[in-house]
């Protein structure tokens, strides 16, 4: 996926008042290709505008193609980190990794009863460094995978999973239940993650749980009364091959016999999972998703496999781009936040509602507008609760503290 339009060089710097917080991921910022880079961007982009935030990125295949200059321009001079492994460390990582997958190829793929399994131990001098260097008041570590850097922060300082999504195919519950009780608060990316967390944790857990979803990056809105068609977003992993497959089978069929000359626009290298076909028009990876959405303004969102909140939904919105969604593609966007689009319970219903669209350019109009409006509102409760859960206050009463004894208290983003 692309940038979203941000100018990197223009951000550098803004607001580092309040608080430290010092962040850990494995996953790069830039480029922003993919859904989970995109939510730990505007994420960021936000905080810095309160914060002052260091970013300290985990060595990961993930580095294979990023952009150390945008990072640099991002966080500013030495606000971003970069930690590494000597030879012998990386060779006992990997195999340790390769014996793993050997596992799983010859005894079938089983639940890992060990939440650290990708967590490189050689790593723990660095963390442990750079967290008494930089003295945050606040540890912020994404996915559950690497919350053994919370067993060396000291007393006093918050902190804060990000939890993308709930592992429960990964982890035993006893494996992601030790792993998410380690974080003094949860963000949770929709109300059903919550729901699996609070039952995880059980009652007598202190470990808040804060539902903040997707921000949607500030983009211009698109303005495209032509339309030759849908398009498909996505970058080449399981659930996105598997739903653009099935996308092309079931439903592109019902749709070309309405209007034969319909094209799917499919953006991202999700493309390369499916045959070349006449009606499929393939972008590959785009540095400005907009520009390849002017083709084709109607999001076909037809998800049929996946968890989590379906960012590319929320960023159509955010352009003005209506979509037409599955009902698991639309899951954890509550009814109030999803006017801009149609929601059809099978593939005849999204079919239509696909071919109404490109027919009517006054509907795609009318739908991307209210899309519009939902954003606005839905940025609005997820910054609300972000910056509720990093301060430890609940925006609800007046600033009042939240304590980490309360029973589960969930903060909420509306």
């Amino acid at each position: 996926m692309g940038h979203h339009d941000l100018n990197w060089r223009n951000l550098v710097g803004e607001g580092t008042a309040g608080k430290t917080i010092l962040v850990f991921s494995k996953i790069p910022i830039a480029p922003a290709f993919g859904g989970n880079r995109q939510r730990i961007l505007t994420m960021l982009d936000e905080l810095r505008h309160r914060h002052r935030v260091d970013f300290v990125l985990i060595p990961s295949r993930q580095m294979r193609d990023i952009d150390l200059d945008a990072h640099r321009a991002f966080f500013g001079d030495g606000h971003f980190h970069v930690m590494t492994r000597g030879k012998v460390a990386e060779l006992r990582f990997t195999a340790r990794i390769l014996l793993r997958r050997l596992k799983a190829r010859i005894f079938g793929k089983r639940l890992s009863t060990d939440v650290d399994a990708l967590f490189d131990r050689s790593l723990e001098k660095q963390c442990r460094g750079l967290i008494k260097t930089i003295a945050p008041d606040v540890v912020l570590v994404e996915y559950v995978h690497f919350s053994k850097i919370f067993e060396w922060v000291p007393v006093g300082t918050r902190k804060l999973l990000d939890t993308h999504d709930s592992f429960s195919h990964e982890f035993t519950a006893e494996a992601e239940r030790k792993g998410l009780a380690r974080a003094d608060a949860l963000l949770a990316i929709q109300e059903r993650e919550a729901r699996l967390f609070r039952d995880m944790l059980g009652a007598e857990s202190g470990t808040e749980i804060a539902m903040v979803s997707h921000i949607i990056a500030d983009q211009p809105m698109i303005g495209a009364p032509s339309c030759e068609g849908a398009s498909f977003l996505g970058s080449k992993f399981e659930a996105n091959n598997l739903s653009l497959a099935a996308l092309v089978e079931n439903v592109m069929p019902l749709v070309l016999a309405q209007r034969p000359d319909f094209k799917l626009h499919v953006i991202g290298n999700v493309g390369e999972s499916v045959p070349d076909q006449p009606f499929i028009v393939k972008h590959g990876r785009v540095e400005v998703v907009a520009q390849a959405l002017v083709h084709a303004p109607v999001l076909a969102n037809y998800i049929v496999k996946g968890s989590g909140i379906k960012i590319k939904m929320l960023d159509a919105m955010g352009m003005g781009i209506p979509y037409v969604s599955t009902p698991l593609g639309a899951d954890g966007v509550p009814a109030d936040f999803a006017h801009g689009g149609v929601v059809a319970q099978d593939d005849q219903a999204f079919a239509d509602a696909l071919v109404a669209l490109y027919d009517d350019s006054g509907k795609r109009a009318a739908m991307g507008k209210a899309g519009l409006e939902c954003a606005g509102r839905w940025n609005a409760a997820q910054r609300r609760a972000l910056h509720a859960v990093v301060t430890g206050f609940d925006p609800l009463h007046d600033g009042g503290s939240v304590t980490t004894t309360a029973h589960h208290r969930q903060v909420k983003a509306a």
